[in-house]
């Protein structure tokens, strides 16, 4: 009876422990980003929107540069659950204003995807204007914790150059 008792604690163990090194080389995506670009040359706006693919969507969304969808997942380099590496994307528009680029980066909270907070990643934002910074790098959100308003829309309108930024509390974007 003992040594039943102990083979099943160690195939127990070895199962646990067999179980933890498939999960040390996978990692959990609990957000999947939307950030999407638009330049309507015709409307003279430039419209950056970031929002959260749920409900099933975030399993079969596609994200294409040709549509302007991009998620920051696919800017990062994960290798054994560990962010190495980062790229950016940069756009340009023209409007009647000005030649706008748009440069999107990932917002990273943890570089070790096993730790706290790790499982999620957003974007960050950054505009010139005829090569001039009218906006620095700006986090669309901050440190995943926090009760900092979400940013879910950038909006540069081409006649004045102005530039609206609409925010949601966290709540209501998760």
């Amino acid at each position: 009876m003992f040594f039943k008792w102990i083979s099943k604690i160690i195939l127990l163990n070895a199962l646990f422990w067999v179980s933890g090194l498939y999960v040390s080389n996978t990692f959990a995506k609990d957000s999947f980003p939307l950030i999407t670009y638009e330049c309507d040359k015709a409307k003279d706006i430039l419209l950056v929107t970031n929002t959260l693919l749920k409900d099933g969507k975030e399993k079969t969304f596609k994200y294409s540069d040709a549509d302007g969808t991009y998620s920051p997942w696919d800017m990062v380099t994960i290798k054994n659950n560990i962010i190495t590496d980062s790229s950016s994307i940069k756009k340009e528009c023209q409007l009647s204003s000005a030649k706008y680029t748009v440069t999107l980066d990932p917002q990273i909270f943890n570089h070790d995807l096993n730790g706290k907070c790790g499982s999620t990643i957003s974007t960050a934002i950054t505009i010139l204007a005829n090569d001039e910074q009218i906006l620095e790098r700006k986090a669309f959100e901050f440190y995943c914790t926090a009760n900092i308003k979400i940013i879910t829309g950038i909006k540069i309108i081409g006649k004045t150059g102005e530039i609206k930024i609409k925010a949601v509390a966290r709540h209501k974007y998760y």
